[in-house]
């Protein structure tokens, strides 16, 4: 899973069962609440919550940290925060940095970040990699193929459409004798792809309304 799509299904899972923000990685309930860091592990390796999670803390970030695609993801979140990253044992440490920043009171605030605005985080994070994706390659998750080119009219930068019908004195005589029994005949015509600029590339609107779908 790629993580501009493990980001987004974040986000997901963060609106349907809410947001851990005390002792642990996760907490037992109806649902289980999970940490932010936690989400991004679940997600990014496709499995429910290792019961270290809910237990220890250390065995937890062990576990968090060996997975490339959970930092991946959490890498990408802690760039688009606008404090700078903690260090442990002078190594810059993510899962601290982003763990906190969703569970405590900034300094100047008398709250924590609400659940919007983290999901809103996470989500601006998904789109810093998609903006950079299409900067450098043209691909945009959900719009193009693996070559960049558009989703919808493959590249054309135009559909073809039933048109207009043919006028009678325009058909042949074989058609002619069809529109006699009552058939009715229309030329293909083409129109502007909807979700390109017709250089094969997706628009910031169909982006838009992309992202509206989740």
């Amino acid at each position: 899973m790629s993580t501009h799509r493990v980001l987004r299904r974040m986000a997901t899972v963060i609106n349907t069962q809410g947001l851990h923000r005390g002792e642990q990685f996760a907490v037992r309930g109806p649902i289980d609440h999970l940490d932010i860091c936690a989400i991004a592990y679940v997600v990014a390796e496709d499995r429910p919550a290792p019961a270290v999670f809910f237990t220890d803390e250390c065995a937890s970030l062990d576990l968090i940290e060996a997975s490339e695609p959970a930092m991946t993801a959490i890498r990408a979140i802690s760039a688009v925060l606008s404090s700078d990253v903690c260090e442990t044992n002078g190594q810059p440490d993510y899962i601290e940095h982003v763990s906190n920043w969703a569970a405590t009171t900034p300094t100047n605030a008398t709250r924590p970040p609400t659940t919007s605005e983290v999901i809103g985080r996470i989500l601006r994070a998904a789109d810093a990699i998609d903006h950079a994706a299409s900067q450098t390659t043209g691909i945009r998750p959900g719009h193009t193929d693996a070559y960049g080119f558009c989703l919808t009219c493959r590249g054309h930068g135009a559909l073809m459409v039933d048109g207009e019908e043919i006028p009678y004195e325009d058909l042949s005589p074989r058609r002619k004798q069809g529109h006699d029994l009552g058939h009715r005949f229309y030329r293909n015509t083409s129109k502007p792809c909807p979700d390109c600029d017709g250089q094969d590339r997706a628009t910031d609107a169909a982006v838009s309304a992309y992202e509206a779908s989740f």
